[in-house]
């Protein structure tokens, strides 16, 4: 009985599952807006330093931020609406593309757009993976060992067959 009260209680999107979905939902399409309009605002400060490829930085950095957000969004979607194990797969390899995707692309992009100042693009760069690893690490740490993930996401119909 006790096992079962315990199973049962560590079931559906609640605790740290739940927050990670507050997360994805709610504070990383925020970061991810707020931090956009920074690095926009800092190159049309820079634009005379920078050069005529400002607008096109701008555009390029909305539309990054744009896809950032949709995919962030779409992963606290997945792992509230949809509870099959496949779910958890998605939603790692989605947490790691959103953590290190788009510095890589702004990083190669701002380096193309304005090879000057590449050198200290790159550091910025190296910053934000870095966190976007550890943030990674412990997000797939989490999905792979709680209970509650195990309990929610079960097996899908076709794993269940084998």
């Amino acid at each position: 009985m006790a096992e079962y009260q315990e199973q049962r209680e560590l079931r559906g999107v609640g605790g740290w599952l739940g927050f990670l979905v507050f997360i994805l939902a709610i504070t990383t399409p925020i970061q991810i807006l707020i931090e956009t309009k920074a690095a926009v605002t800092h190159a049309a400060i820079m634009a005379q330093l920078l050069g005529p490829n400002v607008p096109t930085y701008v555009q390029f950095s909305w539309a990054l931020a744009a896809a950032s957000v949709v995919g962030a969004i779409y992963l606290a979607y997945r792992l509230v609406a949809v509870h099959r194990r496949s779910t958890v797969g998605i939603v790692i390899v989605g947490l790691w593309c959103l953590y290190l995707l788009p510095a890589a692309i702004d990083a190669v992009v701002t380096w193309l757009l304005f090879p000057k100042t590449a050198g200290s693009m790159l550091l910025d760069a190296l910053g934000s993976s870095a966190k976007g690893v550890i943030w990674a690490t412990i997000w797939t740490t989490y999905l792979k060992a709680s209970k509650r993930v195990a309990n929610t996401y079960g097996k899908d119909e076709a794993e269940a067959l084998t």
